[in-house]
């Protein structure tokens, strides 16, 4: 059954990527005058990187159908940008082995107190011979922030703040502020059918910080007529001591 319905499972979640992805417009509109505007207007990228110094982000996602899980995925990141430190631990199961190819992995990379960089990949438990130098490993930590630019948005990862300052005029009614005025909430519910008219639900939000980095998100996509459900969460923190994996 996990073989048959796999295929089916990726199409959900290619959905949802384009359901997320095609909220970019454009052309951005306006945002009208107040507090969620002065509060986008202060978003910058360069000023998002130079105040975080380290993060942790944990991103599960979830695919089932009629109640039964066909496959998991959880990605478990940290990074200290000042201490150049990149650790990255992927667990998968079901449907997700096939799309990752293995079961579990993890990539270490840290500079030693000698200046030299000590790097680490293990796949399935297997050691594999990696080494990284310092570019590499700046762009390691560079990915916890965005994984690409595209016309001069930032996007892919945990710095939604390019994404925010794009869509928020246009969808201006879906983003709400909390009291403190301290972080930024977007919530919208959808309904689309694919290219073979199967009705796509999708429920989506996500809070972000006064950076515009991402602080939670859940998403949840149902393919109604065959109860295919792809069920996303990502908790992140920053600016807080980390454990590091300094020897696995």
């Amino acid at each position: 059954m996990e073989k048959q319905n796999t295929p089916m499972l990726k199409k959900i979640a290619t959905l949802f990527l384009v359901l997320f992805i095609g909220l970019l417009t454009a052309c951005t509109q306006k945002i009208p005058e107040g507090d969620i505007k002065n509060f986008v207007d202060r978003i910058n990228y360069n000023t998002a990187y130079e105040q975080i110094e380290t993060g942790i982000s944990q991103v599960t996602a979830v695919f089932s159908q009629n109640d039964e899980e066909l496959g998991r995925v959880s990605i478990h990141t940290e990074i200290d940008k000042n201490k150049k430190y990149y650790y990255v631990n992927t667990e998968a199961s079901g449907s997700y082995i096939e799309e990752y190819g293995f079961q579990a992995q993890q990539i270490l990379s840290y500079v030693k107190q000698d200046n030299t960089i000590q790097s680490y990949q293990a796949k399935n438990d297997e050691p594999l011979e990696v080494s990284h130098n310092e570019e590499e490993l700046n762009q390691l930590i560079l990915s916890f922030f965005y994984t690409r630019v595209d016309g001069g948005y930032h996007q892919g990862a945990m710095y939604y703040g390019d994404y925010v300052i794009t869509n928020c005029g246009k969808y201006y009614s879906c983003f709400s502020l909390n009291e403190e005025q301290t972080l930024l909430t977007y919530e919208v519910n959808t309904s689309q059918k694919n290219s073979e008219g199967d009705e796509i639900v999708t429920m989506h939000h996500f809070v972000i910080n006064a950076y515009g980095m991402l602080l939670s998100l859940h998403t949840k996509s149902i393919m109604v007529e065959k109860n295919i459900v792809i069920d996303t969460t990502i908790e992140c923190e920053y600016n807080i001591q980390i454990d590091k994996k300094i020897e696995l």
